[in-house]
């Protein structure tokens, strides 16, 4: 199964979030990773960022979440993608 989150060695360093809150929208996270909304709800949909918080309508995804999955500890989890 491939992932959508290859991040670039010079891309992936956590200045990449700043200025975002601690939960990321999904306009947040095509941002982030330079993907469509509609790819960003397949990879929320199959798991990969966890269990998304719902607040109304919108999800939102604990920035903690994806700086420790894609960022910080990617190795650690690369055999959950």
């Amino acid at each position: 199964m491939s992932t959508i989150f290859p991040i670039e060695k010079d891309v992936a360093n956590s200045t990449t979030l700043v200025g975002f809150g601690d939960l990321l929208s999904i306009d947040d996270l095509t941002k982030i990773f330079g993907v469509s909304k509609k790819t960003i709800y397949k990879e929320i949909k199959e798991g990969k960022f966890g269990v998304p918080i719902k607040i109304g309508r919108a999800y939102k995804i604990p920035k903690i979440y994806v700086l420790c999955r894609y960022f910080l500890l990617p190795q650690k989890y690369s055999n959950f993608t």
